[in-house]
């Protein structure tokens, strides 16, 4: 078997296992020239350096990407299919798909594509919590405008600069306003 075979068939079978993950990072941010860029703290600044220096996670669309998607979300849940979900919130009795569904229009929850499939970071349910809940509806509302369904699924689980290098998901239930903080600053990043 050649090796562009096997990494096909291991990519199929990771695929296969419910292993996802993707998108373009925003790591590396380039400031233009004529923007009023907002100042970095020192210790966020040697974060930014040390984001640019390490090894990240790929969350490009595509196989490769929606690998890594799941590698990230798997310790805080994972991500599912809506309709399974659906079937889980029937479960537990806090809901079903048609309130999902509603969840996913009304921007409470993101979701993205792949392979012509929906999926969903399970977090968002978990952190139903009123405090959790609202503070991801604010964070949706500000990158919602200027990034897609994988860039945010993205976004939640890549180190970000503003945060110190840490990730906008372990930090969403403890400190919320620095997510949101950092929400915004991206959203300037991107929108210009």
């Amino acid at each position: 078997m050649s090796a562009a075979a096997g990494q096909m068939s291991m990519s199929a079978n990771t695929a296969a296992a419910g292993l996802a993950l993707a998108w373009p990072p925003l790591r590396r941010q380039v400031w233009p020239a004529e923007v009023d860029a907002p100042t970095l703290p020192a210790a966020t600044a040697r974060a930014a350096a040390a984001l640019d220096a390490a090894d990240a996670p790929d969350f490009a669309t595509g196989d490769r990407g929606f690998i890594a998607l799941c590698a990230a979300y798997r310790a805080s849940g994972g991500i599912a299919r809506p309709a399974d979900l659906g079937h889980w919130l029937a479960g537990r009795g806090q809901g079903d798909s048609h309130s999902l569904a509603t969840l996913i229009a009304n921007g409470d929850v993101f979701s993205f594509d792949w392979r012509q499939t929906r999926w969903l970071p399970v977090f968002q349910l978990q952190a139903q919590q009123p405090g959790v809940a609202a503070t991801l509806r604010q964070v949706l509302a500000e990158l919602a405008p200027v990034m897609d369904g994988w860039q945010l699924a993205a976004w939640f689980v890549q180190a970000n600069a503003w945060l110190a290098a840490q990730r906008p998901l372990d930090l969403l239930a403890e400190q919320p306003a620095r997510v949101l903080a950092a929400a915004r600053a991206d959203r300037y990043v991107v929108k210009g």
